[in-house]
């Protein structure tokens, strides 16, 4: 174990990148099994997170070019968290390739503001289903396959 700050930061990292990139291809797979098609139209909500208010305001300021953003701090003081949502409008194609290509794009531009891309889920609000990566606890590194 290594007491190096920025390889603690650089392996926390890439353990949560794997993690959100598994978790988008097991949804994606369930959404596909649960009928949704590239045309689908779905609401896309999802929430990162920082200790350094600016830096979280920096992230979302710059996702605020194609999702609604909303800056909160926790009750404790300690944590910001950056809310997106594509809300009251949808998204539709995100499925397969796309919906990984996403979840990798939200984890590298979380940490090019040290954040964190934590959660998020995709709702089809006509057929009222919801896929959610909070329920989920998959460990890329033992759920291979």
């Amino acid at each position: 174990m290594t007491d190096d700050a920025q390889q603690i930061w650089t392996d926390y990292y890439a353990r949560i990148r794997r993690r959100r990139i598994a978790e988008a291809e097991l949804i994606g797979s369930r959404m596909l099994d649960e009928g949704v098609t590239a045309d689908t139209v779905l609401a896309l909500d999802f929430k990162h997170f920082g200790t350094v208010e600016s830096d979280v305001r920096r992230l979302s300021d710059q996702l605020s070019e194609n999702y609604t953003m909303d800056v909160l701090i926790s009750d404790d003081g300690k944590t910001w968290f950056a809310n997106g949502t594509t809300r009251p409008y949808g998204v539709d194609g995100m499925i397969g390739d796309q919906l990984k290509e996403w979840a990798t794009f939200m984890c590298d531009v979380a940490n090019s503001y040290a954040c964190v891309f934590a959660t998020w889920k995709l709702v089809d609000t006509q057929r009222k289903i919801e896929w959610a990566t909070d329920n989920l606890d998959i460990d890329p590194e033992t759920d291979i396959g």
